[in-house]
């Protein structure tokens, strides 16, 4: 199992429709495998104590950009699809949120706290070897 984002950073405008694309490649056919799209906000940025540090999160004290324990920051699941049945997590019911082709994440149009990271996750019962998630980063710019 190979799962890649083609592409890890993404800039869309407030309102407009954002595709965050995941491949996968399953190396045994098979059962439909499970696609899970998880959201983590930015870490927050130490010195000025707000909840979003921006696309290079708390880059202070030696640490990666965006390293910060998942209790500092928001997580949760925005969307599954398995076969061709999409199920949304609370926080996106009512919006136009899907999982288009075999593993694309549409967000319709963007909000302002869609800002963060994106994790596709792809399950497979059949093939357990290789990397099943990829990451895709997503920063909201408002109009100007």
């Amino acid at each position: 199992l190979q799962v890649t984002v083609p592409d890890p950073r993404t800039v869309a405008l407030l309102f407009q429709p954002v595709l965050l694309r995941c491949q996968f490649q399953v190396g045994t056919p098979g059962p439909p495998p499970i696609v899970t799209w998880k959201y983590k906000s930015f870490c927050p940025s130490p010195a000025s104590g707000d909840t979003w540090g921006g696309p290079d999160g708390a880059a202070g004290g030696g640490e990666a950009p965006g390293t910060c324990p998942d209790s500092a920051r928001t997580v949760r699941i925005v969307a599954t699809k398995q076969g061709d049945t999409v199920t949304l997590g609370d926080f996106y019911r009512g919006r136009a949120v899907t999982i288009r082709g075999g593993a694309e994440l549409s967000l319709g149009p963007a909000a302002w706290g869609d800002s963060g990271f994106y994790i596709c996750t792809v399950t497979s019962t059949q093939d357990l070897q290789g990397n099943n998630e990829a990451v895709a980063e997503l920063v909201v710019l408002g109009e100007t």
